[in-house]
């Protein structure tokens, strides 16, 4: 009988839960204009996209530390972040310290930084589908 082996799901989705924080903290301190003004605006949608390389060797370190799959682990830190995001827009957005037009551009900037992050995943990330037979699943005793 195969077993499937731990999949990140734990240790992944609090690490996006906390990373989702730790952003939404400094978000708080981003002055509004930065959101609303289209020049500044588009330096924080670029800076997005390199920012997604930073996820990388987190969770890669995290998977190895737990002896999880790095893939695994970033994907549910993905779901773990974009739950926290989620919900705390939702019902606590003032945690983000934006309100308005800024606010909105703020929730839009998470959706653009959450699609290149899981492209990060998905191109980068160790534990793709050539090796999903060995990094999924192990034989039982």
């Amino acid at each position: 009988m195969v077993m499937p082996k731990r999949d990140g799901l734990v240790s992944g989705f609090m690490l996006g839960v906390a990373i989702a924080f730790a952003f939404a903290v400094v978000i708080r301190f981003i002055p509004a204009e930065w959101f609303v003004h289209p020049l500044s605006r588009t330096v924080l949608y670029a800076a997005q996209v390199p920012s997604a390389l930073v996820f990388i060797p987190i969770g890669v370190a995290v998977a190895r530390a737990r002896g999880e799959s790095p893939r695994q682990v970033l994907l549910w830190a993905c779901v773990g972040a974009l739950a926290f995001d989620g919900l705390v827009l939702g019902f606590w957005p003032a945690l983000y310290g934006q309100e308005g037009v800024a606010l909105a551009v703020v929730a839009t900037l998470l959706l653009w930084a959450f699609a290149w992050i899981v492209a990060a995943v998905l191109l980068l990330a160790p534990g793709g589908a050539e090796s999903a037979g060995r990094d999924n699943m192990q034989a039982a005793p």
